[in-house]
């Protein structure tokens, strides 16, 4: 039996899920809209109803996340830097970044990139 704070906890983990998911995507230089596009959801759903952290969204959301913080330690944090990065074509991916985290491949090989540079860093 759920009790009364269990359901809060639930809540707030869905609001603070799709709070971070937004303000990485907007630091990443991509809209609410193409952001929540990328989970599977709509731009007022993601901002009225948070990001169930266990849901396929959730789980494509903490990614994006993901994404943020391996990009945010190579580069210092430098915000110019990380949205510069996410809007130019690599030669790697043959694509931008941006145009590839579309797709759950995408984000998936954006995220493996950033961890293995990470790694060298």
């Amino acid at each position: 039996m759920t009790t009364a704070t269990q359901k809060n906890n639930e809540i707030d983990d869905r609001q603070v899920l799709g709070k971070a998911f937004c303000n990485a995507a907007e630091t990443l230089g991509i809209s609410r809209a193409d952001a929540a596009g990328i989970i599977g959801r709509e731009r007022t759903g993601v901002a009225r109803d948070g990001i169930d952290p266990k849901s396929k969204a959730g789980e494509l959301a903490l990614m994006l996340i993901r994404v943020y913080r391996g990009l945010y330690a190579v580069v210092g944090g430098d915000q110019e830097n990380m949205r510069h990065w996410v809007a130019t074509d690599n030669q790697y991916f043959g694509q931008s970044p941006r145009q590839m985290i579309e797709s759950c491949q995408g984000l998936v090989r954006v995220l493996m990139y950033l961890d293995a540079i990470r790694g060298k860093v």
